[in-house]
């Protein structure tokens, strides 16, 4: 039997001055479409957890993060593959905007800044980073 192939990713806790920023996953999105969670990427290569932070908030927020920090880790079994995902929390730096979708990678169709609290309905669909970030805030969905 073959181990199913390993995803690593990173999600972001972004905060800005309104409070925590969440993103709108388009309707086409296979795991979880019109979900609003973090927003997250795959780690490219021999990627560092930092730089990938950075990259999560220059791609697909258009947008900075400052004082980026690990506060949760978790691993999942997923059909097709074994789901490595680490959050990152930090503050945003500047408005974040909505950037031009390029293929092959999952862009956002809206964003707004909430509270916590508005990951449970992500979390009840299954989404690790909503449940492991919830867990983190002593919120568990």
């Amino acid at each position: 039997m073959r181990e199913a192939p390993r995803k690593r990713s990173l999600a972001l806790a972004a905060w800005g001055e309104e409070g925590l920023l969440l993103v709108l996953r388009p309707q086409e999105d296979p795991e979880f479409p019109g979900a609003w969670g973090l927003p997250a990427v795959s780690l490219q290569g021999e990627e560092a957890l930092e730089e990938a932070a950075q990259r999560v908030a220059r791609e697909k927020l258009g947008a900075g993060v400052a004082e980026a920090r690990p506060v949760a880790f978790g691993v999942e079994e997923r059909p097709r593959y074994t789901l490595e995902l680490w959050v990152y929390e930090g503050r945003l730096l500047g408005r974040p905007r909505l950037p031009k979708p390029k293929p092959g990678k999952t862009y956002y169709t809206a964003f707004r800044f909430a509270s916590p609290e508005d990951l449970r309905e992500a979390a009840r669909r299954g989404s690790l980073c909503s449940r492991l970030f919830l867990a983190v805030k002593g919120l568990c969905p």
